[in-house]
Parts: structure tokens; sequence; C-alpha cells
């Protein structure tokens, strides 16, 4: 391939895109917006939560249990849980419904004098969903000791190096980063469709043009714009309040692969389609179904085919943002460093390297307006 061609067309993508407004800022924009919508969806929920407990205590017996309720902290010292302590059933319940309380734990005692507890709450709410199994596993074991029930299971947790998110905001910030990302497929594959449907490339079939040389081009302009749309998302998030415990650069670095991997993506799908509007549409579709696949969204349970290096392999681990998901994670949110990722770093940068060549194969031979 002619390095100065490559140049020259990726001068060429360059300036459309600068000339076009609507586009530039879709394309510089875009992905950091999308970190203020996390903000505005999920900045203001905590995954340390101190939950609002409505308690309504019917016998002195509880007495101990709503002290260890009382003395749960989290590791920075704040309290697990604010006792709210009340006698009127209908205001518990309706503070339920309004979310006001997380849970409504009603202390009773049978006729034996074993106590016995009643948890109740929104099954919708995310705050009882997380509330509940902490005072659960605070409170079964007291409750089975009173009852004189032998503990034949003590689940001891230590974490495993890697810190968990502060709130949902930190949890989410790398899956939206990958969905940002992953939106370059359609707008590669539309800057491409856009050349065929306005016979840009028969003219530069006369200039002895490669396909090599016009993809390598295009890519190497978007990801000029990558790079510029990865340190925006990163500065926002951190603006916003993210807690980053990783290494910027490696995140920025991962971030780079996934670009390349999406624009390698977009240029499969540009064989495939004849005009614009073809490859937004196409290109939306396959960015969404890896979106879902690589656990951006929600976390993706599949079962592995085969270890390699002793790393369980899915299907959907043939996809780079998997990887870039996983390594985004480990680095900005666990704290992980080069060797912990250096695996899904590695697979991620040999996949896009091999979709890139594969849509230029394909390309190559589905577009007879070039030559063999």
């Amino acid at each position: 391939m002619n390095l100065t061609k490559i140049l020259l067309v990726a001068r060429k993508n360059l300036l459309e895109i600068m000339r076009e407004p609507v586009l530039l800022g879709f394309t510089l924009l875009m992905p950091a917006f999308f970190m203020v919508i996390n903000y505005i969806g999920y900045g203001a929920s905590p995954k340390t939560a101190t939950y609002p407990i409505w308690i309504m205590q019917n016998t002195p017996q509880a007495d101990t249990l709503i002290a260890r309720l009382r003395a749960e902290r989290y590791a920075d010292g704040r309290p697990a849980y604010d006792l709210i302590f009340t006698r009127d059933h209908a205001a518990a319940e309706a503070a339920l419904v309004e979310k006001r309380a997380a849970a409504l734990l009603v202390f009773d005692e049978d006729t034996s004098g074993q106590v016995f507890v009643t948890m109740r709450g929104d099954a919708l709410n995310m705050a009882f969903t997380r509330a509940s199994v902490q005072i659960e596993a605070a409170l079964v074991p007291l409750l089975e000791d009173a009852q004189g029930k032998p503990r034949l299971l003590v689940v001891s947790m230590q974490p495993l190096g890697l810190a968990r998110p502060l709130s949902d905001f930190d949890a989410y910030t790398p899956g939206m980063m990958v969905f940002a990302l992953l939106m370059l497929i359609p707008q590669t594959a539309m800057l491409v469709a856009r050349e065929l449907r306005l016979g840009t490339l028969r003219r530069l079939q006369l200039t002895l043009l490669k396909p090599a040389e016009l993809l390598a081009g295009v890519s190497l302009a978007q990801m000029f714009f990558a790079v510029i749309q990865v340190l925006l998302m990163l500065v926002t998030a951190l603006l916003f309040g993210f807690h980053n415990r990783g290494s910027l650069p490696l995140a920025l670095g991962i971030g780079l692969v996934l670009s390349f991997s999406s624009i390698g993506m977009g240029l499969v799908v540009a064989c495939f389609v004849r005009n614009d509007t073809d490859a937004l549409n196409t290109g939306s579709v396959a960015s969404m179904l890896q979106v879902f696949m690589s656990g951006a969204f929600f976390p993706m349970t599949v079962p592995a085919v085969f270890t390699l290096l002793g790393h369980q392999i899915s299907p959907f681990d043939f996809l780079p943002a998997t990887h870039g998901m996983l390594a985004l994670q480990q680095v900005l949110t666990g704290g992980a460093g080069l060797e912990k990722v250096a695996f899904r770093l590695a697979a991620a940068t040999l996949l896009s390297v091999l979709y890139f060549l594969l849509g230029v194969w394909i390309f190559t031979r589905r577009q007879r307006v070039y030559s063999k």
C-alpha cells in the first residue's frame, strides 16, 4: 500500500466531516452526551447507600437484632441503614409505595418467645433488592443462633483485589463507553457508502487507488476522531464524579483498540450496502447487537466453548467489544493494571485487525468498480 495515498484519503475524509457541522458535532459530542445521560440516570444512585428502613418493633426481644442493624457500617464509616421507628402500619406502607422507605421490618415473637422478622418492600425497587440482601446477611445468623440452630454454612466474603463500583454511575460508565464507541460502525459504513452513492469510487479508480488504501485512509480519519471521542468521554465522566481507580492512559488505549474494531466492522458492513441510509440502518443493527452481546448493558452468561491461556472463551468472546468491556471495567472500576488485562487487550487487538482485514478482503471482491 502507498502511504501517501492513504494519508490523502484520510485528509479528504477529515475535511469532508469538518465541513459538515451536524456530522462533526454528532461525531465528537455524541459519546460525551452519552456520559451526560448516564449521569442523569444513575449519578445520584450510590451502590453503598444509607437505606431508609422503617421498623415496627412489637417485642423487646428484638433489641439485639435492631442493634446489629444500627451497627452496620460501610468501609468508609457511613451507616448502612437509617432506622425509622413507627407504629403506624398504614404510614409505613405508604412510605414503601412512595419509595421513602427501602423496606419495612416488623419484629414479632411467637408463643414460644422466639423472635421472627417480616420484611416488606417493593420487588421492583432496586433499593429494596439491595437492602434486603444486606439485611438478611446481618440478621439471619443472629436469628438462627437465638433458635439454637447450628450454622451449617458460614459465608466469608473476601474481595479478589478489584474494587467494586461506588455508584450506579461508576458501574455503567464502562458499558456506556463501549456503547458510544460501537456507534462508529454505522458512521464508518456511511462514509464508505456515500462514496459509492456519489460515484467517487469510480473516479478514484482512475488514480489506481487500491481498496486497501481507500479503507485504510477512511479508518485513519476515523481513528483521529476516536482519540478525541475517548478523551471527551473520560473527561466528562470524571467531571461528573466518576471514581476512577486505574490508569487513564491504559483506558485510553483500550478505547482506541475498541474504536479500531468498530471501524473494521463498519468496513465489513459497508461491503453489503449501496447507499448512506442502508449503511446507517444496517450498521446500527450491528452496533446494538454487539452492545447486548458484549455485556455493555447487562452481564451475559454464556457457556464457555473452550479455555485459552486460563481464560474461558464463549461465543461472544469472538467480538472485540466483549474483551474491551471487561478490560475497561477492570481498569476504570477495579484499578487493574496492564498485567491483569493483557489477555483481553491482546484479544481485542487481534480481533480488531482480523475484522479490518476481513472488511478489506470482502470489499475488494464485492466492489466491481475496482479491477483485480
